[in-house]
């Protein structure tokens, strides 16, 4: 048993920074005021730690390291604790392990830890998101967000870690039980000593037992990889799911989900799919990625009429357009 009384600054340091660590040349943070969020490009020191647990400054890691990552985080972003609660015992019947926590804002999250060298994050966020799908929550956002890093300069997207020294007063940012009594561990240094890593060996056989790549190949055969035809997607919808937009994201959106409408894609799924994909987006003029909550927005204007037309006029779309399209223009 760890005594937190008896535990020093370092050590306490040291157990927190073996769990919640990713990239080591920059981290994020955000503001206990007004909540917006930035990039800090510097080598976490243990300072760094040290002023997030002591409230001083929040601190977000970046978890990919090329196509490795030591931990996921499905991140439930609603004050509904039964989600979260349902996902642990699903992971619990597969043999993994996750923990709840109470997030600084209104949701939870549930977190998974493997080996401190990092596994292959596609697997991570396969099963997860298998496992989000059992519980009927594709809609959950995972961190990772992304299965591997490429792009020079590119970092992927940071997790808030927890026990960040102001909020743990109000029973924000800690570890509880995951009952709906929602307690908080009493002392959360033993907790984050006991949590248990999950092996890649077990991912591969839940991957192989659950036939996960191939159910999520069939998904994807069923949407996006489609011949140039008209019972297909059209090039244009194709190229914007690969290579997100840059402007007219809402338009965009709306556009891709009756294309999705259009060959058979439930609206959920399509949610899904379009939720990936505005990850790849880069807006400009300084405008923000389009959120989860206008993505649902959309895809349910583009379920609610049987339209016809593709588009091809809209600017977005144009801007895709491939003289190859053999696709009917109405």
């Amino acid at each position: 048993m760890i005594d937190d009384e008896k535990l020093s600054d370092k050590e306490k340091i040291r157990l927190f920074f073996s769990l919640f660590h990713g990239l080591e040349n920059v981290y994020g943070t955000y503001s206990t005021q007004s909540g917006k969020h930035w990039q800090i490009k510097g080598k976490v020191t243990e300072k760094v730690i040290e002023n997030h647990l002591k409230g001083k400054q929040p601190y977000g890691f970046y978890p990919l390291i090329s196509d490795k990552t030591s931990v996921a985080v499905a991140d439930f972003d609603n004050l509904d604790p039964r989600p979260p609660i349902e996902f642990i015992k699903k992971a619990e019947h597969y043999g993994l392990s996750s923990y709840l926590e109470k997030s600084k804002s209104k949701g939870y999250h549930v977190w998974l830890f493997f080996p401190k060298d990092g596994i292959n994050a596609k697997k991570v966020r396969q099963v997860i998101k298998f496992i989000l799908m059992e519980i009927d929550s594709i809609n959950t956002e995972v961190f990772p967000k992304q299965d591997s890093i490429t792009d020079r300069g590119s970092y992927g997207n940071f997790i808030n870690a927890p026990l960040f020294g102001k909020q743990i007063s109000k029973n924000k940012t800690v570890f509880i039980h995951p009952n709906f009594k929602l307690e908080s561990y009493p002392n959360q240094w033993e907790f984050l000593n006991s949590i248990k890593i999950n092996t890649e060996q077990l991912l591969d056989s839940i991957i192989s037992n659950n036939d996960i790549i191939n159910e999520r190949k069939s998904k994807e055969s069923s949407t996006i990889n489609y011949g140039n035809s008209k019972f297909g997607l059209p090039i244009c919808a194709k190229k914007i799911l690969r290579d997100g937009v840059t402007f007219d994201q809402r338009i965009a959106s709306f556009r891709l989900a009756i294309n999705l409408k259009r060959i058979g894609t439930p609206k959920e799924q399509t949610i899904e799919i379009l939720n990936d994909w505005k990850q790849k987006n880069k807006p400009i003029n300084g405008k923000k990625i389009i959120t989860k909550k206008e993505i649902k927005e959309q895809v349910g204007w583009a379920y609610s009429k049987d339209y016809k037309g593709f588009g091809c006029e809209v600017p977005i779309i144009k801007s895709f357009c491939d003289p190859k399209c053999k696709t009917n223009r109405i």
